[in-house]
């Protein structure tokens, strides 16, 4: 008799342990969280508000499913102008332009259905240039493109309202308030930001909601950039395998690397500087000569800027907070970004 009384709660235990354990693996192995968003090209978009900075760099990842639709990207405008990131249905290939000019910057080769891409177009305001890259490589340039004022509304899958709607899945959109270089585009396209960029304005991750369920309550897309800036999902379904969170995302989910990027250039030049962190003063040394120095806030506000023309810098940060700071120092051979710390 003991031994039918000891033996049954350790039948019972055992039971139940496995229970809990097949619905553990039941509920992690089948509800996977989302990691990108499925845009059905007929009403489906995000209005991400009045964010255009005039100078920009907008990137995302793209799957597209079909070319019969005009397949806006990162799009948009007002009365004060209209810009548009796209893949028109008359030849399938990425373009990009201002007010009219859609086809500013366009690929010679369409792009594949049912194929991640990760695409980018970038605006230099002071220069009037717009360059257009796929998969990190430069693909169109032109030097002659009318900026839109600042402040134009963004759209994520259409441009004008659900006018032009996006057909497919979309993760990873970064928009950032200057022009990134090569370098800076292929160094982090691979990966989830891991922290603040020069310059990043918003930062859509996609990784909400449980792919493929009922996600009709979740109907903001969150801004990972700090700055708040909200998307509003409008004309979703938010349940079943399209118009809803997904699961299918190329970049994995945790996959990391630094918001803070160096610009590359062709020919990398040697530095020397000191010291760092720093109290008042912080001195540059360049085996190239300086053009200019910026000192640039995390919000990517250029606090200080100083023109130089020799090989030597040295530069006052006695009217700053205690914080950290990028120094943004321009040679004639390229661009390099400089983590400090103001004590």
């Amino acid at each position: 008799m003991k031994r039918k009384i000891l033996l049954m709660p350790f039948k019972l235990n055992f039971q139940k342990i496995w229970v809990a354990y097949f619905l553990m693996i039941f509920q992690f192995g089948f509800s996977q969280q989302g990691s990108a968003l499925d845009f059905d090209g007929a009403n489906d978009y995000v209005n991400c508000g009045s964010i255009l900075p005039t100078s920009y760099t907008k990137e995302a990842w793209i799957y597209v499913k079909s070319l019969s639709t005009q397949n806006n990207i990162i799009s948009g405008g007002d009365s004060d102008g209209l810009h548009a990131f796209w893949i028109p249905n008359s030849s399938g290939k990425l373009s990009a332009g201002h007010n009219g000019g859609w086809f500013s910057v366009e690929d010679s080769v369409p792009l594949s259905i049912n194929t991640w891409y990760h695409v980018a177009v970038t605006y230099d305001a002071a220069t009037s240039t717009m360059k257009l890259y796929k998969n990190g490589e430069l693909v169109d340039t032109n030097n002659d493109i009318d900026p839109v004022e600042g402040g134009n509304m963004v759209r994520l899958g259409a441009f004008n309202n659900a006018a032009n709607s996006f057909t497919g899945t979309m993760d990873e959109v970064r928009i950032w308030n200057r022009a990134l270089s090569p370098g800076e585009i292929t160094s982090h396209m691979n990966c989830e930001l891991s922290g603040p960029g020069i310059g990043l304005m918003a930062y859509y991750k996609f990784n909400q909601g449980v792919a493929n369920a009922n996600n009709a309550s979740i109907t903001t897309l969150q801004d990972s950039s700090g700055n708040n800036y909200n998307g509003t999902l409008i004309g979703f379904a938010l349940n079943g395998n399209s118009s809803n969170w997904v699961g299918n995302s190329i970049i994995n989910t945790g996959t990391t690397c630094s918001g803070s990027l160096n610009v590359s250039s062709v020919e990398k030049t040697k530095f020397k500087f000191f010291p760092n962190p720093a109290t008042n003063k912080v001195f540059l040394r360049s085996e190239q000569p300086i053009v200019n120095v910026e000192v640039i806030n995390f919000l990517g506000q250029t606090l200080i800027k100083q023109e130089i023309s020799s090989g030597e810098a040295e530069i006052n940060l006695s009217s700053l907070i205690p914080a950290s700071y990028w120094i943004r120092v321009k040679t004639e051979k390229g661009i390099e970004t400089i983590k400090i710390i103001k004590k």
